[in-house]
């Protein structure tokens, strides 16, 4: 059952001509100079250097489609747990993790295990992130928490649980198709479309080996 905040917290539905003086108007030459210098825009950034985070940190939820999603949400993963300067909270399911590595098996560092929140159940998941959520509104403070998951049948009550958390800081990185948000479609940075959907595809052994962290 979704609760209600203790405290009162907004929440967010969703439903569903003159001609131009010859004085200002610009030379053949300038004309010509702005076709010839490349906008500083025009370059995308390295998808290796990306931070898929800081870039999907607005909306706090979003869809993750097509069959790159899996390798997306990894990097993430890992990107949430080794590299972010937040040192956000990780909360998934054990279907969830063995789908990010592919089967591989990992034995959560130390340093990382106060951080990493894997649940049995989706329920269980959402039950912890309610709670928490409690904790903070009574004045315990916590880092970003990013919740990773596959929604399935499940999304009205998973909504329910991103409303919970209006105005606390939650990042819901949703497997598949999200109806109550935006959607990506992540693909590698090899293909020739550059936009904002591409990242650094990494083999699996490069994750698990950049989350054994160095003693």
């Amino acid at each position: 059952m979704i609760k209600q905040p203790q405290s009162p917290t907004q929440s967010h539905h969703f439903p569903a001509a003159s001609t131009p003086s010859t004085l200002n108007a610009p030379s053949r030459h300038t004309s010509e100079a702005r076709l010839t210098q490349p906008s500083p825009s025009a370059t995308p950034p390295d998808p290796a250097k990306r931070r898929l985070l800081h870039d999907i940190a607005r909306p706090l939820h979003t869809g993750i489609e097509g069959a790159f999603a899996n390798d997306w949400l990894r990097a993430a993963f890992v990107e949430a747990l080794v590299s972010d300067e937040r040192l956000p909270d990780v909360v998934t399911t054990e279907h969830d993790l063995t789908l990010m590595l592919r089967g591989h098996q990992w034995e959560v560092d130390d340093a990382l295990a106060d951080r990493l929140h894997v649940f049995t159940a989706l329920e269980d998941s959402i039950e912890h992130l309610e709670a928490k959520a409690d904790d903070i509104r009574a004045g315990h403070t916590a880092p970003t928490t990013v919740w990773i998951t596959t929604p399935g049948d499940h999304t009205d009550v998973m909504y329910q649980t991103i409303e919970y958390w209006a105005d606390l800081d939650l990042i819901a990185l949703l497997r598949g198709h999200w109806p109550h948000g935006p959607n990506r479609r992540p693909h590698p940075a090899e293909w020739s479309a550059a936009d904002a959907q591409q990242f650094a595809v990494r083999p699996v052994q490069e994750a698990l080996t950049a989350l054994q962290l160095p003693r």
